[in-house]
């Protein structure tokens, strides 16, 4: 499958011959066939361009332009059943990279099938089900466009706003905060955003009955011309206001949207040369998981591992729909443990959805005006790459 800007065809089929199989259980009976569309792949599409050209020193390239194989991996003994699948990425130099995914990566697609099989009947709520990826025997063709007339017309993508930084004096600078992992695309707070964040997100704690607050993470997207590494830093984070605040969510309103958009049109129309950006966002668990019952090993343990921080589906479904095609997309989530201790934890795309990450912190970041730096005063909420 070839994917560069729209889907052409290779020769096992179209981007729609993979398809995700649902059953009550391993082997069981098939409930549905739900065919993978190529919106479904717009997350793992924009890691690969992340991984595979961003981070490999050609931030210029924009991801319409690039074009991506996808690959199935087959489970051992089938020529149809896929463990998972592989992009390859071949940047304009011909060097192709390839970025492997797993199934876990269209979970969504499995829950389209679910909700329909339920809406219907054929699950009940709270039932489990299993699923696997296979390759389409029978894709469905594809129907040509209804005729509307001749004309022409062009298309193009507007390159990628960054600045050149070095890396380098940033990480001797940088206190890493829950780095395992260091092959992950880098992330860095400066220290007085990751305050505000922190700030905005545990407001809700002083409500009766706590609500869910936060603020969205504002900073630059960064190319290291040294080692070809590229990163991104949040500098600042704006409190979320006028949104509807529950215990258990929070839901940015259209005044929220139209006070971030005008801060942030004014910011980049002085400050070009910081090439600024919404990067995410950051919001509070500020309710106690497990109303509060502790078991009784809790206190004599440094660290309670019953917490609430974790990225709720709608979560998953928020960031996808707000960031689509930005694979820097962050989610820091600050929560409680079920004794009160305060944890937090970042969340970033790995595996074509938001999983817990490490980031830096660094006292401060005054990069000076360099040629890579564009303005970008298009919207920074719908923003595409």
């Amino acid at each position: 499958m070839i994917l560069n800007g729209q889907v052409d065809a290779f020769a096992a089929g179209s981007l729609e011959s993979l398809v995700v199989v649902l059953r009550r259980e391993a082997n069981g009976e098939v409930l549905a066939r739900e065919p993978v569309m190529s919106a479904d792949l717009v997350d793992v599409t924009s890691e690969a361009w992340r991984d595979g050209c961003l981070r490999r020193g050609q931030p210029q390239v924009p991801l319409a332009a690039l074009p991506l194989r996808l690959v199935p991996t087959f489970k051992e003994g089938s020529n149809r059943r896929c463990a998972g699948f592989e992009l390859e990425v071949t940047n304009p130099g011909g060097q192709p990279t390839r970025r492997p995914f797993t199934i876990y990566s269209l979970t969504p697609v499995a829950q389209r099938a679910a909700a329909r099989l339920l809406a219907a009947g054929t699950l009940r709520p709270g039932q489990s089900y299993v699923y696997e990826v296979e390759l389409d025997a029978h894709p469905r063709p594809v129907s040509p466009p209804a005729a509307i007339g001749s004309f022409e017309t062009s298309v193009k993508s507007p390159p990628l706003t960054y600045l050149r930084v070095p890396l380098r004096p940033l990480l001797a600078a940088a206190t890493a905060v829950d780095v395992i992992e260091d092959d992950r695309f880098p992330v860095f707070y400066v220290e007085a955003a990751f305050a505000r964040a922190e700030k905005f997100s545990r407001r809700g704690a002083a409500a009766v009955p706590p609500v869910e607050t936060g603020g969205v993470l504002i900073g630059s997207l960064c190319a290291c011309e040294d080692s070809g590494e590229f990163f991104c830093v949040v500098t600042d984070v704006l409190e979320v206001r006028g949104a509807e605040e529950k215990e258990f969510s929070l839901s940015y309103s259209s005044q929220s949207w139209t006070r971030i958009q005008a801060i942030m049109k004014a910011r980049q129309a002085a400050q070009p040369q910081r090439a600024e950006r919404i990067l995410g966002q950051a919001h509070g668990h500020n309710f106690v998981p497990n109303q509060g019952k502790i078991c009784e090993a809790c206190a004599h343990r440094p660290v309670c591992s019953l917490n609430n921080v974790f990225v709720s589906q709608e979560d998953q479904d928020w960031t996808r729909a707000v960031f689509a095609r930005q694979p820097w997309q962050l989610c820091h989530i600050f929560g409680l443990t079920a004794r009160g201790d305060r944890v937090h934890s970042l969340f970033g795309l790995q595996d074509g959805r938001l999983q817990s990450r490490g980031f830096f912190t660094i006292p401060d970041f005054n990069p000076e005006p360099s040629p890579g730096a564009t303005s970008n005063l298009e919207d920074p909420i719908h923003a595409q790459t």
